[in-house]
């Protein structure tokens, strides 16, 4: 677990940021669990211009930033959460609210079905019922479908980078372990989609030619590109430079869930953690928020730790 340089601090409830929340290009954040990385593709050439190298130190870097990702780290490894950690919760909110809905409409529509039936004596038409009992149908397999990414999975999907061996591992979303040496990574900035895109770093394994993306992961923050500087620092930093002890000192929270599921109170601490450049909206989004973390403290349940 822990060794000398090891860190478990829990927060404070932290103010809100309102971006997060409303930001319209969210999904593209969890690409690779709700939709696949596009891969066997050549490299663009905005990657290329954005690549971020190891060995090579940032000297533009004032202050190196975990960003409160960091789950478990000593003097052999770092392992910290995987990118959708923040959102857990969230998408399966929406979509089980949706499914609440059609349940009610389905419910509402069969009281006056049977009503007609029965007590008007009127026959039903079934050509008029069948598309919309399809329609509804497909929309429940659609919900269904998309809230089981997060309820009944895994807790998070870890990710660690040995210092000795310079490997990293990945815990996939199918379950398998991705092993692949530091070195033959080809990081990069990703921008996200939509009206207001924020960034995240992806780790590309290509293939011999060092141009053919075969397989794609992603780090465990994004944000903007100034953040996820300092972010890709500290963790180049930890793999690279003899700064283990002061690396630790820099982190202030480390998520619960090593080892244990994440406990209600904490998920609402994390959830307020999201919304921390915004105090003056901070009541308006506070309902939203509380529902984020029932979603939340429900696929947390539901899931499995990671073994």
């Amino acid at each position: 677990m822990f060794d000398q340089y090891s860190i478990n601090i829990y927060p404070i409830i932290y103010k809100i940021n309102i971006n997060k929340l409303i930001s319209k290009n969210r999904m593209s954040h969890l690409t690779g669990l709700y939709t696949s990385y596009s891969v066997n593709r050549p490299l663009t050439q905005q990657e290329k211009v954005d690549q971020l190298h190891q060995g090579q130190q940032n000297c533009e870097i004032q202050r190196i930033r975990d960003k409160d990702t960091v789950i478990k780290m000593n003097s052999t490894y770092l392992e910290t959460v995987d990118r959708y950690y923040v959102d857990k919760g969230n998408a399966s909110l929406i979509t089980f609210t949706m499914f609440s809905i059609i349940i009610g409409f389905i419910i509402y529509g069969t009281i006056i079905v049977l009503e007609r039936y029965f007590y008007w004596d009127t026959e039903s038409d079934v050509s008029k019922i069948m598309p919309p009992v399809i329609m509804f149908a497909a929309m429940i397999f659609f919900c269904v479908k998309w809230t089981l990414k997060e309820w009944f999975r895994k807790t998070h999907y870890p990710i660690r980078f040995n210092r000795n061996n310079k490997m990293i591992y990945v815990y996939q979303v199918n379950g398998q372990i991705l092993s692949i040496p530091w070195n033959e990574v080809f990081f990069t900035y990703a921008k996200g989609k939509g009206a207001f895109p924020e960034w995240g770093i992806d780790g590309h394994i290509l293939a011999d030619d060092k141009e053919t993306v075969l397989q794609t992961f992603s780090l465990g923050f994004y944000g903007s590109k100034y953040e996820l500087s300092g972010y890709w620092e500290f963790i180049r930093c930890y793999m690279e430079e003899d700064v283990v002890k002061e690396l630790a000192e820099t982190i202030v929270m480390c998520p619960p869930v090593a080892d244990w599921k994440e406990g209600y109170k904490f998920g609402l601490q994390y959830s307020f953690r999201l919304c921390s450049r915004f105090d003056r909206v901070r009541f308006i989004v506070l309902p939203i928020i509380l529902l984020e973390s029932i979603s939340r403290y429900i696929a947390m349940k539901t899931s499995k730790i990671p073994q």
